[in-house]
């Protein structure tokens, strides 16, 4: 089994995401692993292997950031609420 790695996404791409698939590449990056000193892979392992795969990257921090200004620009939706009619 290879690590999971996350595609970097531009600024454009990002934007372009509807809400709940933003929410789901959070997720993505939320799930990478913290450092490759505190996984079970070896560097070989994962020197082939292209994306984000560790939080501890510049990368990581990098998309994380941008991530979060994005969905800070994005109405707020209430749990349960979407579809309904106020």
């Amino acid at each position: 089994m290879k690590p999971r790695s996350v595609t970097p996404l531009t600024l454009r791409e990002l934007e372009k995401l509807p809400t709940p698939r933003l929410l789901a590449y959070l997720r993505r990056l939320r799930e990478c692993e913290a450092s490759i000193e505190n996984s079970d892979w070896e560097f070989h392992e994962i020197a082939s292997i292209g994306g984000i795969i560790f939080k501890s990257s510049k990368e990581w921090e990098a998309q994380y950031n941008l991530v979060k200004s994005v969905l800070a620009e994005r109405p707020n939706i209430e749990s349960g609420m979407q579809g309904s009619v106020p």
